[in-house]
């Protein structure tokens, strides 16, 4: 067990305040623990180690709820084996303490082997015991729109039910239960360990996958889609609660026509903010709207943190070039190769919001969305001590109350 550490010297960021306040911070058991309490009424006789902070931001871990993958691992390719666990301590260093492994657009057969290996990766005896945890896998697709399939292989991008995509018109409407059964049987025995699905929400069935979802406490997001707005709002109605990489893979903003930019306002979405995906400005516009919605992610792929070159995401070949990852031989963008530290300082710029608001849309806004509030993403009392030191970039990073070497 982690020795209880006291952290002193310190700009203490809790994203669920107005401001950094300059205080100590008592870390027992791998949680945030009231000084008080530990000191005086239970009388503890365990002195905490001290850590000096030299003045500097100490933050909640940053969350990632879309990552297909980083450090050469592709989460969307079988046999990954001890890689799943290289990239999870890669991301750690970049203060990613938690993340959703996020699975591109795949086949029956590969939902079955492959979510197993991201819930219960194999951990070789050289791999440090402290890796960014996995709080929930990200299912992006298959139930895409084939027009704003992005990366995705159109051979597995099909509507709710059906395992091939045809005209909706020879489609027949089926059950909430007959829907939801249906894609259990499609992900397979892990299909608990599934936090978010992205979905185009005008598919045949769609509404009813997304309500069955959300009744079963799988956040329902939308996206790679051709919806219209009123579409859009039925499904958040029906319990979509997050609308999936903003602006990217769906029908662009029209002032008769809003589609599921138009929704932003209403619901939590999620941003890339590589400086690539999105234009500086429309970041900022979409914050702007809902500041208590933005949540930062990477969409970032097995190419992070390798030189350019030929990479895969899932069966695609993709093409990493600098800051930018394409589809081998086109100009479809395939993910970021981006760092959730990285998009930080970009939206920080973008956007001239404070730290305290840009923080937020990388620790409570995203934890807020999985459930997780109280438990990730604050500084509140019983919190998981998942810890960033910041000084216009990462310092130091603690994974609960133990500090991973960098």
């Amino acid at each position: 067990m982690a020795s209880p550490l006291l952290f002193t010297n310190c700009q203490v960021l809790d994203p669920l305040l107005d401001a950094p306040v300059r205080r100590n911070l008592l870390v027992v058991c791998g949680k945030i623990a009231d000084e008080k309490e530990y000191f005086y009424d239970k009388k503890q006789t365990r002195h905490p180690t001290t850590v000096d902070c030299s003045d500097l931001t100490l933050m909640p871990g940053f969350i990632d709820i879309q990552i297909n993958g980083s450090h050469g691992c592709d989460y969307s390719s079988e046999a990954q084996g001890n890689m799943i666990m290289h990239s999870r301590l890669e991301l750690l260093k970049h203060g990613c303490t938690s993340h959703c492994p996020t699975l591109v657009s795949l086949s029956k057969p590969e939902y079955h082997g492959i979510l197993p290996q991201l819930v219960d990766p194999p951990a070789p005896p050289s791999c440090p015991p402290l890796v960014s945890e996995n709080i929930g896998i990200h299912l992006e697709g298959p139930h895409f729109c084939p027009t704003k399939k992005g990366a995705h292989n159109i051979k597995n991008i099909h509507a709710p039910f059906d395992q091939a995509f045809v005209p909706a018109t020879k489609k027949r409407p089926r059950s909430a239960s007959q829907t939801f059964e249906s894609w259990k049987e499609m992900v397979g025995e892990k299909w608990k360990e599934v936090k978010i699905v992205t979905l185009a929400p005008e598919l045949p069935n769609s509404l009813n996958l997304i309500k069955s979802l959300s009744d079963n406490g799988i956040v329902p997001s939308v996206g790679h889609s051709s919806s219209t707005y009123s579409v859009g709002l039925e499904a958040c109605k029906n319990g979509a609660k997050l609308i999936t990489h903003l602006y990217n893979a769906m029908t662009p903003f029209h002032h008769r026509e809003p589609g599921l930019i138009g929704l932003s306002q209403a619901t939590n979405f999620s941003i890339i903010a590589d400086g690539i995906h999105v234009h500086p400005t429309g970041v900022k516009f979409a914050f702007e709207g809902n500041k208590s919605g933005c949540c930062l992610v990477t969409d970032a792929m097995g190419a992070m943190g390798l030189e350019d070159g030929v990479h895969k995401l899932g069966e695609i070949e993709v093409e990493k070039i600098g800051m930018k990852a394409v589809v081998k031989g086109t100009e479809t963008l395939a993910g970021s190769v981006a760092r959730i530290d990285d998009c930080l300082k970009n939206f920080l710029e973008f956007t001239e919001c404070t730290l305290t608001e840009g923080v937020r849309c990388v620790t409570s806004n995203p934890a807020r969305v999985v459930g997780l509030e109280g438990k990730k993403g604050s500084i509140s009392v019983g919190a998981d001590a998942d810890l960033v030191l910041w000084d216009s970039g990462v310092k130091r990073v603690w994974k609960g109350g133990v500090e991973v070497q960098l």
